[in-house]
């Protein structure tokens, strides 16, 4: 078996409904074909509330189209009004192109035609499909349940063949050096230990591997894309949560920007990495979602950013960047 027991690294045995560690003797489930090799940790989402959900869609999934389960999920949540819900089932939707122009593009030099992929934190399941269209052979882990439901048909759709564990980024059930490319695309600003989600990168990566990473910047100019609040980066990290609460209503849990220079540091003590942080321009498929003047803003930045000269400032407050790079 692939997976491995997230505690020990043990070989996995299969049993009826669920798996047993050769070494440790854990047991974890197995819900419609998904293991769950989620550790008690610090999460934002419930585990058992997730599971409930997610043996509910599977309930429905053979009577509905992949759309509609993204529907479904999306409505489920009680402070998102059909305005909102429609807006991010169509982005869903049509992420898988989206993503494989990425694959083409800025992605192709970090995903090695050899060996496994692993999108870590693939939600559902959106960059595995572009990358079957590429015949590339690639797994999912995230630490929903529900979206991976969600990814099993969507992957299926565009020819792949989806190989997918909930489980948490900080405790990979994986072997040593058994990947040989890992994308994690708007993961770590969400991990409870972005220390130990790194070193679980690197320790699963082997030797010549790549890594493709990107994440919003923590001192951005722009406001804040999880809450859509300004300022919230520049703040000492004890005040933003309410700062958060009191300019929007929202809740700021389990969302931590990081610098440029934060992420390098991290890079540096937790990896083999030899990294680079890149400033992207913003995609044009995100900007013609904005109002006229937030476009227009963005199509500023995307010429300046164009100039090696301003790249450096960018570092700093430009709103996101994209960490690559390969293990020596």
């Amino acid at each position: 078996m692939l997976w491995r027991c997230p505690r020990c690294r043990g070989i996995l045995i299969e049993l009826e409904g669920r798996v047993r560690c050769e070494t440790c003797a854990s047991f974890y489930e197995n819900i419609g074909g998904l293991l769950d090799l989620r550790l008690p940790g610090a999460s934002w989402i419930d585990y058992e509330t997730d599971k409930a959900n997610a043996r509910r869609l599977l309930e429905i999934t053979a009577k509905c189209s992949v759309e509609e389960l993204i529907r479904y999920v999306y409505s489920s949540r009680p402070d998102w009004d059909k305005a909102r819900v429609d807006l991010r089932t169509q982005q869903v939707m049509a992420a898988p192109n989206r993503l494989h122009t990425d694959i083409k593009g800025w992605l192709q030099p970090y995903l090695k035609r050899t060996g496994l992929l692993l999108d870590l934190g693939c939600g559902p399941g959106t960059l595995l499909a572009a990358a079957a269209v590429e015949g590339r052979k690639g797994i999912g882990i995230d630490v929903s349940m529900v979206w991976l439901v969600v990814a099993q048909r969507l992957i299926a759709e565009w020819g792949g063949q989806p190989i997918l564990a909930a489980a948490l980024a900080e405790a990979l059930p994986l072997a040593d050096n058994s990947v040989s490319s890992v994308v994690s695309l708007d993961v770590l600003e969400h991990v409870a230990e972005p220390k130990s989600y790194l070193s679980e990168i690197n320790r699963v990566t082997e030797p010549g591997g790549c890594v493709a990473l990107s994440t919003p910047n923590r001192y951005s100019l722009a406001a804040e894309p999880h809450v859509s609040v300004w300022g919230v980066g520049w703040l000492p990290r004890s005040w933003q949560k309410s700062y958060v609460k009191w300019c929007s209503g929202k809740s700021y849990e389990f969302t931590r920007l990081l610098s440029t220079w934060e992420t390098a540091q991290l890079l540096r003590q937790h990896t083999h990495f030899q990294a680079n942080i890149l400033v992207p321009p913003v995609p044009e498929e995100e900007v013609a979602h904005f109002s006229t003047r937030r476009a227009t803003l963005a199509r500023l930045y995307n010429r300046l950013v164009s100039f090696n000269w301003m790249r450096w400032l960018f570092l700093i407050i430009g709103p996101f960047f994209r960490v690559v790079g390969r293990k020596v």
